[in-house]
């Protein structure tokens, strides 16, 4: 068990994994709105975004922290925070001109940077564990 953690926690791993999620997501991002599941609770679509901007962010950061031989500056962060942001309204104006079924919706980027803040904080928890 140990031995795969080490593998997984490699620098070119770490990557591929941020890359496959990223691209996952943005696939995702494209699917029209009648295919999405419903759900009766309110604001879930927020949820959501939270939920994967959270994870987005913490694939980034533990690709970075490790990739930076386990020191990750303030300055990496910030670029991080403010490329996902921007990754989250160039989805969000593509939803609205390439697709029939989505809309952008400012409360969507909202809740992006608020799963990518979140994210931040439980990862500056983290990293300490992380390191060898």
């Amino acid at each position: 068990m140990m031995l795969l953690t080490k593998k997984l926690l490699a620098p070119k791993p770490l990557l591929l994994i941020a890359l496959l999620y990223s691209c996952i997501i943005t696939a995702l991002f494209f699917v029209s709105g009648q295919d999405l599941p419903k759900t009766k609770i309110a604001g879930a679509d927020k949820i959501v975004h939270i939920a994967v901007y959270f994870i987005l962010v913490n694939f980034w950061l533990l690709y970075l922290y490790v990739k930076n031989n386990y020191i990750l500056p303030l300055k990496w962060i910030v670029i991080l925070l403010i490329s996902i942001t921007a990754y989250g309204i160039i989805i969000e104006i593509l939803q609205e001109r390439f697709t029939s079924s989505r809309s952008a919706d400012i409360l969507d980027v909202v809740a992006n940077l608020f799963g990518a803040l979140i994210g931040v904080l439980f990862f500056k928890g983290l990293k300490t564990k992380l390191k060898p």
